[in-house]
């Protein structure tokens, strides 16, 4: 288990935990109430998404779980820096992406047009870029 950070905004501590599977994600736990929840994360956009809260009994009000949402992805980079530290994974592999421009690289559907399926990207938590290699040979950098 990894602490990430506090979020200011709602007090609960931001973790990443050793035994945790794809997709990449924090786990937020406010002791005093008593609740839990998972919020996912990309590696190639700024996006952050509530995957769950429990238990249902304490799920906190709407406005606390966007300052939480808020406070994750100002911290973006600690949260990506600690799955790659933790888990060596970007869970990128075997998505299907394009690039629709150098530097940036899109996630989609494996029908998408150009589409190009990823056989493994490395993160570098120290300059937060992104090396995809393609199953077809071919390779993207992403500055993050």
């Amino acid at each position: 288990m990894s602490r990430v950070f506090v979020s200011e905004g709602t007090g609960a501590a931001i973790y990443v935990f050793s035994d945790d599977h794809c997709p990449a994600h924090v786990h937020s736990r406010h002791r005093g109430d008593g609740w839990i929840a998972r919020v996912k994360f990309s590696y190639v956009s700024d996006a952050v998404e509530l995957i769950s809260i429990a238990p249902a009994k304490n799920i906190p009000l709407q406005r606390v779980v966007n300052r939480l949402l808020s406070d994750i992805q100002k911290r973006l980079p600690d949260c990506r820096r600690s799955w790659w530290m933790v888990r060596r994974t970007t869970c990128l592999a075997n998505q299907w992406a394009v690039v629709p421009e150098r530097g940036r690289i899109e996630l989609v559907s494996e029908t998408a047009p150009n589409a190009k399926q990823i056989s493994e990207a490395q993160y570098a938590p120290e300059s937060e870029s992104l090396q995809v290699a393609f199953r077809d040979g071919t390779t993207a950098q992403v500055k993050l």
